[in-house]
């Protein structure tokens, strides 16, 4: 008999240590390689146990191990408690009797009984519960029966990631009459019940949940309801093909429209390259009922489907390929289907092939771009197919101030109804370093000859060829003064005026097809001079933007404009069609010397906040794919862009933007745009991006306005609201009201949202439970996008979250997938 602190063999810490119940934390050796148990040092070589109790026995006839009293195993991180352990030598039983608890870093069991037989490595306990918290989750019941160190098996139980407290009823839990656990795979459920507040109230016959971080399953499904399109169901298989590519199969139905599926495949195939797509398709069984759509016509049951994705592949450094590809079936797609504002009203879909070089001088692209026509455009739409360049930035001649650049490129345009055109064109350029005049002034010339080629012309199948050159003088001036500030902070205030000379010579355009800019370059002698004021407060952590105003005006030292482009709906132009004209419109307007006066104003940090964890975290959600890491803007600031008429005395352009954010608690997004009746300022050129030589044809007069914004209530909700009014018009485009409730332990989440379209309205709910998964579905975005600057990164949201479904930052985490057996 043997009282107190004894040590015994690393082999009792093997048994012990079988009992737990995740991924094996120590290898367990057959019991026939010990060969000493008891007090003393372990043959193995390994670490002993400290093993303290009131009374621990030894009977040598029966060669059995007895503690009782206050039993305290500790090794390492290992902590093993109980009233009374009993280790059978022979066969191999270990029983562990009153207040079991076994604890690590990984896992918290505990136990009234336990027995386990190291021979078979198979166990049981009794009115048992298993705690993993790196998951939050807790499994519970009548009795747990161990079949390897994988597999286990419980009986009359209950699962739960809510944060109850010991003796408080969780907000919900899973109540089963079976469970199989596959440690690092799943949890299979049979004769399941979800219980909200112990009150069973949805039956699921069986069910899995995934252990692993990317495992394949069901999710959540999705139910919603629009005015128009009826109910909408959807419900979504998630394949988590391997560790780097994942498919989501969402198969949906709309009472009123039809049926068909959604397609997301993301994949990571090495560092350097990614890509994710997205294929939505539709059999229609019903005409749409929105806005434009001929109730009466024949198309009624048709496929249409909608094709988007990306893939980015970095061959080397220098070598850089990425494609983006947004296609539908049908060019009316967007405009009927679309629950975006900004897709529906898109005059047409880009896609394009990027393949770019960089070189010890100079930078080398190719480019392919194709637009499909939506609501603009048809077969007469110019594509570059394809488009190939090449750029040398400035770049010192013979180790002097003289600064020699180059630009080049060659298009294809193509177009279906036959008309194509080839184009080349270089633009070399000379300047210099800046030259400073007594520090005070710096002077910067610069000149730029332009060589256009052309396989044809507007009417004649004959090449054409225009010749042109920029010669610009550019001086700028820079005042600072940095001021203390009471508590160590400083204020700095800066002061840059500039003034810009621009000349560049007439050329005749009357037979240039005019695609886009390097084919329109109107004469310009024009002075344009700008002040740059700017005053930043830093207090040694951070820096606050007090003020950032821009000044500037262009004056015509020649001639002023007597003609304007004319982009108005239904103008013939002279050449081509309304679409897509070979030379534009234009209008006779009575220019002046003087432009509106441009100002920009900005009060306050406008950049989203990004965070250390933000920019070393890893993909998060489900599976393989990235999602966007940039906090949504949580700053205060004021930005107003206006152009004043100094002919009229009055604004001829008035655009502002005021966000106001007190914490997570709640925030305002005010939105302006107004444009008076008539000309509109042309801003910048080809040449100079802070210029104003033009003005295009009068249009008329808008006003429009979006406001936004989200608040939090003590009572869980969360609540916020976005709307687009078009003042002029007295309606409104959009408005999408958005609300979700998160229980005090955010182990539960409901959501709610109203979207108001012109022609329809959309409502649903999406509902979360930590750490199990999240319903997705048409206005899973919206919500997201309103809530995020109050709910950024906080746990138990229904969607992907940077800081993981558990409210802290992880390497990976679990896809949020329910999968039926």
């Amino acid at each position: 008999m043997v009282g107190g602190l004894s040590r015994i063999s690393r082999g009792l810490l093997l048994l012990l240590s079988a009992l737990i119940f995740i991924s094996p934390l120590f290898p367990l050796p057959a019991w026939g390689k010990t060969k000493q148990l008891g007090p003393g040092g372990s043959s193995s070589g390994s670490l002993p146990l400290d093993v303290n109790a009131d009374r621990l026995d030894y009977r040598q006839d029966q060669d059995i191990y007895e503690a009782d009293g206050s039993v305290v195993i500790q090794q390492g991180t290992m902590r093993l408690t109980a009233d009374h352990v009993t280790i059978a030598v022979l066969p191999g039983i270990v029983t562990a009797t009153g207040h079991v608890r076994l604890i690590d870093r990984q896992a918290d069991v505990t136990t009234e009984r336990l027995e386990f037989n190291v021979n078979t490595e198979a166990g049981i306990l009794t009115h048992g519960q298993l705690y993993v918290s790196r998951t939050n989750s807790l499994v519970s019941g009548r009795q747990m029966q161990r079949f390897s160190e994988y597999h286990y098996r419980v009986k009359e139980g209950d699962f739960t990631n809510c944060d109850a407290q010991e003796g408080e009823v969780p907000a919900w839990r899973i109540r089963f009459k079976d469970l199989d656990l596959n440690v690092g795979d799943s949890l299979a459920f049979k004769g399941v019940w979800l219980c909200v507040a112990d009150v069973p109230v949805v039956p699921l016959p069986t069910m899995t949940y995934p252990l692993s971080k990317r495992q394949s399953g069901l999710l959540l499904p999705s139910v919603g309801w629009d005015n128009r399109f009826g109910t909408q169901l959807q419900e979504s298989f998630y394949w988590a093909i391997n560790p780097s590519q994942d498919l989501t199969i969402t198969p949906s139905y709309q009472s009123k429209l039809g049926y068909g599926s959604d397609f997301e495949y993301r994949y990571v195939l090495d560092r350097l390259s990614r890509g994710q797509w997205h294929l939505s398709y539709l059999q229609q069984t019903q005409l749409p009922n929105v806005t434009g759509v001929d109730q009466t016509s024949s198309e009624v049951k048709r496929a249409r489907a909608l094709l988007a994705g990306t893939h980015t592949q970095q061959f080397t450094e220098a070598l850089l390929l990425r494609a983006n590809v947004n296609y539908v079936t049908d060019p009316d797609y967007l405009q009927q289907l679309s629950n975006s504002g900004a897709q529906r009203a898109l005059p047409s879909n880009e896609s394009n092939l990027l393949v770019n070089q960089r070189l010890g001088y100079g930078n080398l692209y190719f480019l392919g771009q194709y637009l499909q026509p939506l609501q603009a455009g048809g077969t007469d739409t110019f594509q570059r197919l394809p488009e190939t360049g090449y750029t040398l930035p400035n770049t010192s001649l013979f180790a002097s101030p003289l600064l020699f650049g180059m630009e080049g490129d060659f298009v294809n345009f193509y177009r279906e109804q036959g008309f194509t055109l080839n184009r080349v064109n270089v633009a070399p350029s000379l300047s210099t370093d800046v030259i400073d005049l007594g520090h005070m002034l710096g002077i910067t010339p610069q000149a730029k000859f332009r060589e256009v080629y052309y396989t044809r012309g507007v009417q004649s199948n004959d090449s054409e060829h225009r010749e042109t050159f920029w010669a610009g003088v550019d001086a700028t001036s820079k005042l600072a003064r940095r001021f203390g500030l009471d508590g160590g902070g400083t204020l700095l205030h800066t002061l840059e005026p500039s003034v810009m000379y621009e000349y560049v010579p007439g050329t005749d355009q009357s037979q240039i097809t005019q695609i886009d800019q390097i084919d329109d370059l109107p004469k310009k002698n024009l002075l344009t001079y700008a002040l740059h004021s700017r005053v930043l407060e830093n207090d040694g952590k951070k820096t606050f933007n007090w003020l950032d105003l821009t000044l500037a005006q262009s004056y015509h030292v020649g001639a002023v404009q007597t003609q304007a482009r004319d982009f108005t709906p239904g103008v013939l132009p002279p050449f081509g069609s309304i679409t897509q004209p070979l030379q534009p419109a234009t209008v006779a307007i009575d220019g002046k010397k003087f432009s509106d006066l441009w100002m920009r104003a900005v009060i306050g940090n406008t950049a989203p906040e990004f965070t250390q964890a933000q920019m070393g975290a890893q993909a998060f959600g489900r599976g393989a794919g990235n999602v966007a890491l940039q906090r949504p803007t949580i700053n205060q600031y004021l930005t107003v862009d206006a152009f004043f008429d100094p002919y009229s005395g009055v604004l001829s352009q008035w655009n502002t933007d005021l966000r106001v954010q007190e914490e997570t608690n709640w925030y305002v997004e005010v939105g302006q745009r107004y444009s008076r009746e008539g000309n509109r300022v042309r801003r910048g050129d080809l040449w100079n991006p802070i210029s104003f030589n033009e003005v295009y044809a009068p249009t008329q007069e808008i006003q429009f306005v979006t406001a936004g914004g989200g608040f939090r209530t003590p009572w869980g909700w969360t609540i916020g609201a976005k709307s687009y009014y078009d003042v002029k018009n007295g309606k409104s485009s959009e408005t999408d009201v958005v609300a979700l409730y998160q229980n005090p332990c955010k182990c539960w989440s409901l959501g709610l949202f109203y979207l108001q379209f012109p022609d329809r309205a959309q409502y649903s709910f999406m509902f979360n439970l930590t750490g199990i998964g999240w319903t997705e579905n048409l206005g899973t975005q919206v919500m997201r996008s309103i809530l995020s600057p109050l709910l950024w990164g906080e746990r138990g949201l229904p969607w992907a979250s940077p800081t993981g479904p558990y409210g802290r930052p992880q390497a990976g985490v679990s896809t949020g997938g329910i999968g039926g057996l």
